[in-house]
């Protein structure tokens, strides 16, 4: 979330301070006062359903329902039922009439989350609707007019699917009139410390929690590649395994960072916490970082960091 946000809603959902998110909340509090599709990309874990989540929260269609569908979770022989329902006798086995998703989301956004699993011929369906804004519902002949946005999000990049054979181009470029990147969060280590607190305070436990100095540190130097969903988890694993609410670089169970960093390894975030730590203490600094002073300035110097 960013500490100015105009919008209650956004500290709840989008929560950062760094230049990466207070650029994605800009563009989300823009496409969410238009209608045009919006196409997520982002790693897996960045985020990519909390953004659509909050577009919908931020628009007019806050009020009607906000259906979210895994394109991927949805076995190929039935999803053009889930998304544009059926009569009673459509097929066999369909006893009785079934309403799809996008009929769902009237009024309000339909969320297509992995929209690059959608079967071929389900995209040829899916364009007609973007186009017409009408299904037809299998087993009846009557087109139906719906209102509802589309969002879609993707891990992969779909550009390269197409390129592939694998989606639809001109499917694509519709749904991508509104483009929104998330950033992994190694791209935004800015935001790593501020999470970790918000997620520790939402987690019950005995005792208040939080993060010793070798902890943070080993939080800021991992790579993530789970993005925000692997912080989360990894930081409810330590609440349950620390000891009195004081989380240790052990209680993370990280095994892939070494906490004896080489000094050439320390991340631009991991000085830049020590320093807001210890602000005008370059010794305290130094300490926290098991480095020397000299060392700390070469790494000031290098990342222009400042030192007060």
């Amino acid at each position: 979330m960013t500490n100015n946000s105009r919008n209650p809603i956004t500290n709840k959902l989008l929560i950062g301070k760094s230049p990466e998110i207070k650029t994605l909340l800009a563009l989300i509090e823009k496409y969410a006062a238009c209608e045009a599709e919006v196409l997520i990309q982002g790693e897996t874990g960045s985020g990519k359903g909390v953004c659509a989540r909050l577009l919908h929260q931020l628009s007019a269609r806050k009020h009607h329902p906000f259906i979210e569908v895994n394109c991927g979770a949805i076995p190929s022989g039935l999803v053009a039922s889930e998304l544009f329902g059926h009569k009673r006798g459509a097929f066999t086995g369909a006893l009785f009439n079934h309403t799809g998703f996008i009929k769902r989301a009237e009024r309000g956004t339909l969320f297509l989350d992995e929209v690059s699993d959608m079967p071929p011929d389900l995209q040829v369906s899916l364009l007609h609707f973007l186009d017409q804004k009408k299904i037809h519902t299998l087993g009846s002949d009557v087109e139906t007019e719906i209102n509802s946005r589309i969002i879609a999000a993707s891990h992969v990049d779909l550009m390269q699917q197409v390129e592939n054979g694998n989606f639809r181009e001109d499917l694509y470029y519709r749904l991508n009139i509104l483009p929104l990147y998330v950033p992994a969060l190694r791209e935004r280590a800015d935001d790593i410390i501020l999470l970790s607190n918000y997620f520790l305070s939402q987690i019950k436990t005995p005792y208040p929690l939080e993060l010793s100095s070798q902890a943070r540190d080993a939080l800021l130097n991992y790579s993530w590649p789970g993005n925000v969903r692997e912080l989360k988890n990894v930081l409810t694993r330590a609440a349950v395994v620390c000891e009195h609410g004081n989380i240790l670089g052990q209680d993370l169970g990280l095994h892939e960072i070494n906490h004896n960093f080489p000094n050439s390894s320390l991340s631009k975030a991991a000085i830049k916490c020590a320093i807001e730590e210890n602000p005008h203490n370059m010794s305290a600094v130094a300490r926290q970082l098991d480095i020397s002073r000299t060392t700390l300035y070469r790494l000031i110097k290098k990342y222009q960091l400042s030192s007060s």
